[in-house]
């Protein structure tokens, strides 16, 4: 049985996109060599879960319906620029979230202990971090210290609200022209 390459997101809002692609095209100024996210694909990842089968899918798709069904919509805030791991050291550049944070971060630890339960184990290798990815850096160097002035001029911008009232989940397929999200499934919060 061929296997799908799967994760949980969050969709963003349509103003929250427009905004994100203001800001990338703001960053770029700077001329590093960065792979922008493409609109399209722009997303909140909760889980990633890798190469699953399709009746790994059915038992992701049950337990992501009966977790989102115990947590509230809300309101999410994207909020301030940044990079992992660093400002210092960017490789991946991003918005985080602050209103709403603590409800996506409480959403996401039930949906990587209840997909632990059924033979998904979470990446222990860092915490969660809420946030959108704007892109990645495809090697350091050229005009960083560029990139880090913009990052830190855009550290307390707003990009906008989201309401999020549903966990999606997504297919990823890499192609020649980047990565391919289709939507195969989603629980409805609260």
């Amino acid at each position: 049985m061929e296997a799908t390459r799967c994760f949980l997101a969050v969709r963003i809002s349509s103003d929250v996109r427009r905004r994100a692609e203001k800001l990338m095209k703001k960053l770029s100024a700077a001329e590093t060599d960065v792979k922008w996210v493409e609109s399209e694909n722009l997303h909140i990842t909760t889980n990633f879960l890798g190469d699953v089968t399709g009746q790994d899918v059915v038992d992701i798709s049950r337990k992501t319906i009966e977790i989102a069904a115990e947590h509230a919509p809300f309101e999410l805030e994207m909020f301030g620029t940044g990079a992992f791991p660093d400002v210092d050291n960017p490789r991946t550049l991003w918005v985080g979230a602050s209103t709403g944070a603590e409800q996506l971060i409480s959403l996401q630890e039930d949906l990587t202990e209840n997909l632990a339960a059924i033979g998904f184990p979470p990446d222990s290798r860092k915490k969660y971090h809420p946030h959108l990815t704007l892109g990645r850096l495809k090697r350091v160097g050229g005009k960083i210290d560029d990139l880090q002035a913009l990052l830190a001029e855009n550290a307390q911008l707003s990009i906008g609200q989201c309401h999020v009232k549903e966990v999606c989940i997504f297919a990823s397929k890499l192609d020649r022209t980047g990565p391919k999200f289709t939507l195969i499934g989603r629980g409805t919060l609260g």
